[in-house]
């Protein structure tokens, strides 16, 4: 009898540690949705931003521009400045990527004048762009496309950075990863030869050592298509993998950011709309050999999401209107599953 009384208060004990740990928890959510707001209201910036990061060392959030123009840094009351600067000639950027270790925003930069002009034979270049994370300048410009000169178009995607410092970048229409490693010098890290029918999109690097990455299209009624989830080993990218997910609600990712707990949060379709978007959660419970939809919310057109420090999620709504009628407000939205 005594036995079980002590088991009955240990159990006592845990259960009131635990869900002291979850108020914490809780107080601590609701302080840091205090600090930054629901929406940031852009006024005044033709930017068409397809990429968005957030900066945990200001609170700021970074933009990029399928115009062409200048990253933004945006503060949480919806005041900008251009921040990027010393680039040769201008270019569409997609992705961001803040590296911290190394002091660097990693961006995703491709022509857009050129896959936009329906010229079968303009078929642009990709290019990894890395800016000094405190001043804005460029440091590097590196050509990537001149590795796979046989490929229909290029436009670089999304962007992650691995332990090392390698950075990895996808390429939609080559439905290539392209690799840097710290030294500046590029190669094609993976292809896409799952049989999916798609080219790359989203990436992010799992600290165990795998890249998760988007494979996504768009059919003609403007919904995602042919798509799938690969877990990509960096020292072992012939051995990548499919990743099963088990229910509903995964139409393939635009944008994706792997979580400081493991999951995966990203933009998806929700299969009924052109631009009926969702934010989803994803959770595994086997290293990413398969998954499920854990969370999932109905959100405006957004291309990916942003998590700051203390684990908001936070999207940049997209419309996608030509260049020459683009919106020149933009609204940056947090969303809570």
């Amino acid at each position: 009898m005594k036995k079980l009384i002590m088991l009955f208060i240990i159990a006592l004990g845990l259960t009131t540690a635990c869900n002291s740990q979850s108020g914490k928890t809780n107080a601590r959510l609701e302080e840091s949705k205090a600090k930054l707001p629901k929406t940031v209201k852009i006024e005044g910036v033709a930017q068409n931003p397809e990429g968005i990061e957030f900066n945990k060392k200001d609170n700021t959030f970074l933009l990029s521009s399928l115009n062409a123009g200048p990253i933004i840094k945006v503060s949480p009351d919806g005041t900008y400045k251009p921040f990027t600067s010393g680039e040769p000639y201008p270019m569409s950027t997609a992705g961001l990527q803040i590296d911290y270790t190394n002091n660097r925003l990693l961006v995703a930069a491709f022509n857009g004048m050129e896959l936009y002009d329906n010229d079968p034979a303009t078929k642009g270049i990709a290019n990894l762009r890395i800016y000094n994370l405190e001043t804005g300048l460029l440091e590097k410009d590196i050509n990537l496309s001149s590795l796979i000169p046989d490929a229909p178009a290029y436009m670089a995607n999304d962007i992650a950075v691995d332990n090392e410092g390698n950075v990895y970048i996808t390429d939609w229409f080559a439905a290539v990863v392209y690799k840097v490693d710290e030294k500046g010098e590029p190669s094609v890290f993976w292809k896409n030869e799952t049989g999916i029918a798609s080219g790359t999109n989203g990436i992010d690097f799992h600290p165990d050592g795998y890249l998760l990455v988007s494979l996504v299209s768009v059919n003609e009624k403007g919904l995602y298509a042919n798509y799938g989830l690969v877990k990509i080993p960096v020292n072992a990218p012939n051995s990548a993998k499919v990743v099963t997910i088990t229910n509903a609600g995964f139409t393939g990712f635009d944008g994706m950011v792997i979580t400081s707990n493991g999951n995966v949060i990203g933009v998806t379709n929700d299969g009924v709309s052109p631009g009926g978007n969702a934010l989803i959660e994803l959770s595994s419970n086997n290293h990413w050999e398969s998954a499920k939809v854990i969370n999932f919310k109905k959100i405006k057109p957004s291309t990916t999401v942003a998590i700051t420090s203390d684990n908001l999620n936070y999207i940049i709504n997209q419309d996608f209107s030509p260049q020459s009628a683009a919106s020149k407000n933009w609204t940056i939205e947090r969303i809570d599953f």
